[in-house]
């Protein structure tokens, strides 16, 4: 797989999830594909365990992708997305480390963050209360 089709496929699992159609999205995922989210909030083991997973999903979902990497040599690459439900004003962002074998995802590892819905605001650095900054670090 290269750049563009890995893209494909993420933009495919995008379009299973905002149409709640979970076979759809599942069938992105290796028969024995692993999902989770270290060190240990999901995991979700094959198919079919996914097909169970996204098959709840609410109406009006959607994976939003950002930036994508890919290297075609090793069949890894990695998302900047976001997750939500519209018309929330809560999505959570991240990235995920895809890993493809015969053009479906065989691992998808991410790391999840809950914040505003727009992901310019979440990613502003403007009127935040920063946790760590130069003014508070040891």
């Amino acid at each position: 797989m290269d750049r563009a089709g890995f893209e494909r496929l993420l933009h495919e699992l995008a379009e299973g999830w905002a149409t709640r159609d979970a076979s759809r999205a599942a069938a992105c995922f290796t028969d024995d594909a692993v999902y989770m989210e270290p060190p240990d909030q999901q995991l979700f083991v094959g198919r079919e365990q996914l097909t169970a997973y996204f098959g709840p999903l609410e109406a009006g979902t959607y994976l939003r992708v950002h930036r994508v990497w890919f290297d075609a040599a090793t069949q890894t690459g990695a998302v900047e997305f976001s997750f939500g439900v519209k018309g929330r004003e809560r999505a959570d962002h991240g990235v995920a480390v895809v890993e493809v074998r015969g053009e479906r995802i065989a691992l998808w590892r991410e790391y999840p963050r809950k914040g505003p819905a727009d992901f310019g605001e979440f990613v502003a650095t403007e009127a935040k209360d920063w946790a760590w900054h130069i003014g508070n670090y040891p």
